[in-house]
């Protein structure tokens, strides 16, 4: 009796353990992947910027 009722307790744990990793595995993995969305969505929605800097030479003596 104290067998069956410890292999059926360690299968219960072992099951709910798998469970709650893969729960927590999961909804972390779509937060994730709706922030990456979020971002994308961000990233071509903004205008581009685009800097134009002037071209400066430089002169100095040679040693």
């Amino acid at each position: 009796m104290y067998t069956a009722s410890n292999r059926t307790t360690r299968l219960v744990s072992f099951s709910f353990a798998v469970l709650m990793a893969v729960v927590v595995n999961g909804s972390m993995l779509m937060k994730f992947d709706s922030v990456a969305k979020e971002a994308a969505l961000t990233h071509s929605t903004q205008a581009l910027n685009v800097a134009v800097l002037e071209t400066v030479t430089i002169v100095g003596r040679r040693i």
